[in-house]
């Protein structure tokens, strides 16, 4: 079953050795200027998100009214290669637009190994790991996830916490794989307080899939 690859797979990343830096934010600015939903900058209620292609749903936080989003255009009939196909959206938040706190979701879809299989646990796990080098942090605690929805939609992943070396920062990080795509949902606070934060739950708590 995928959930026992997964299992083994998953203490690769406890063993991959990260930099000991100061946690920092999701990624770098884009080339272009990114697309952004909503304004209010001290929304202080929840924000559900829908992407474009209405795979996936989620809750945002409140002081996310802003979400900034980003996805590639995959060439779907004319690639010529598995990676041509790949698409992949993006939507972060900064919360409350201050650099050091917020959340991200990264959906990957019509992702395939070299040899044509669709994606799995190794395409997981290698998304985790560098996602904790990009924010120079070591795992503290490890769990693996496996859940069946009631439509019958099944996913399994692994779950991270992690800290850098020095300072408060935490780090949360949740892969997920289902049906074949993959979700990468992640929050950061470089002053802690992130795992047990109840809105930080929620966002986790409220990803899915599909949409209503």
């Amino acid at each position: 079953m995928i959930t026992t690859k997964i299992a083994a797979l998953f203490f690769m990343i406890a063993m991959t050795a990260v930099a000991s830096e100061p946690l920092r934010g999701p990624v770098a600015e884009p080339a272009e200027k990114p697309d952004t939903e909503g304004s209010s900058k001290l929304s202080m209620n929840p924000v559900t998100y829908t992407n474009e292609g209405e795979d996936f749903q989620v809750v945002f936080p409140s002081g996310c009214g802003k979400l900034v989003t980003r996805s590639n255009e995959p060439d779907l009939f004319g690639g010529e290669q598995w990676d041509d196909i790949i698409q992949v959206n993006h939507v972060y938040c900064d919360r409350y637009q201050e650099n050091g706190e917020g959340c991200s979701v990264t959906a990957t879809f019509n992702l395939h190994s070299d040899d044509g299989s669709i994606a799995g646990p190794q395409h997981v796990v290698t998304r985790v790991q560098e996602i904790l080098a990009e924010y120079g942090a070591k795992v503290i605690s490890q769990d693996v996830i496996k859940k069946k929805y009631d439509n019958g939609i099944f996913i399994e992943g692994v779950e991270i916490k992690a800290k850098p070396d020095t300072g408060n920062g935490e780090v949360w990080v949740r892969g997920l794989i289902a049906e074949g795509d993959i979700y990468i949902l992640t929050a950061w606070d470089i002053t802690g307080g992130v795992w047990d934060n109840p809105d930080y739950i929620t966002f986790f708590d409220s990803f899915k899939p599909w949409v209503d």
